[in-house]
Formats: C-alpha cells, structure tokens, sequence
C-alpha cells in the first residue's frame, strides 16, 4: 500500500519464499522484469540466498529477468519510501542486479582467492550449482542463456584462477 500511496504502481508485496510457480505465470502476463526488493537485515538476505537457487531456475524456466536489489542495513521497503522517498527509491531500483550477479557477489564478499583456497574452492562450487540449476541440460535454452552462462564461466575462471575446461566439466557432471 505504501508504494502505492508514492506513485510505486507497478508493485506486489509477496513473501519472496512463498513466491511460486502460478504467482510467476500470473506476474508474467504483465511484465517480464522483475525486481525483488531484499530488506536490509542479515536474516533476510540469508534467506534470500538460502533460496536463490531455485528462484533462478523459476524465473529462468518462466523467461522472467529476475534482478534483486538489497536496501540498506536494517530498512524495508515501507520504511524506505516513507523515510526517503519514492524518487530514491526508484533510483534504486536502477540500480537492481540481475540475480546472477547478485549471486556472485554474495559468495565471493570479502574472499581473497589466493589465500582461502578452501572458501574460494567451496564458491566457485556453489556458483557452478546455480548455474546447473538454471538450465539443466536436458533442457533447451535460448542464446541468451548462454551466452549468459558463458559469461559467467569466464568471470568464475578468472576470479578464482580455473581452467574455464575445467570449469565446463564440472558443470556437466552437476547436471548429471
């Protein structure tokens, strides 16, 4: 109500764990972007990732652009806008990453690769098993999926010093 009471229109208030595959369908006859709003408390945000996997694989299946954006410490959306405003707000949003990004970010926070190899090693996985999740490879996928994929491959080589072979080998046998 608060975003629409500041000329937020396009808005949906949902529980981002009970959002589901008929909530999506629904949402898709209206747009196919959309950004979920994280409150700016740790419980939230590690849930969010707790669940972004399989959001992924929805919105993928679904052909929605999933971007998240993360408010600042201790803020939700209704406190935001009433606090700072709907322009600002909207600025954030601008600022959304797509979920994916979103997803690396979290896992390489704070990671130095050259010296934790055992956490570098364990984020490089966990970003593999997103990407396994997000098109499994028994399903087709569009060339912007994979040249998505393909990015991504590139960017875990070089963030974690990888072989991109080693990387896509990897990939497969997760998919299995």
């Amino acid at each position: 109500i608060m975003a629409h009471q500041n000329g937020l229109a396009n808005a949906v208030a949902v529980l981002g764990t009970a959002l589901g595959e008929r909530h999506l369908q629904v949402l898709r006859r209206y747009t196919d972007k959309i950004t979920l709003v994280l409150d700016g408390d740790e419980a939230g945000r590690r849930r969010t990732n707790e669940i972004l996997d399989a959001l992924l694989a929805l919105f993928e299946k679904n052909q929605v652009d999933l971007r998240i954006l993360t408010l600042p410490e201790g803020l939700d959306p209704c406190d935001f806008i009433a606090t700072q405003g709907s322009d600002p707000f909207r600025a954030l949003l601008a600022q959304a990453v797509d979920a994916l990004e979103h997803k690396f970010r979290t896992v390489t926070h704070g990671l130095d690769t050259l010296t934790d190899t055992h956490r570098a090693s364990q984020a490089a996985e966990q970003l593999l098993a997103t990407l396994a999740q997000i098109r499994p490879a028994e399903a087709g996928a569009n060339s912007a999926a994979l040249l998505r994929e393909e990015q991504m491959l590139g960017r875990v080589a070089r963030h974690f010093y990888m072989a991109e072979e080693k990387l896509r080998s990897r990939l497969s046998s997760l998919r299995r």
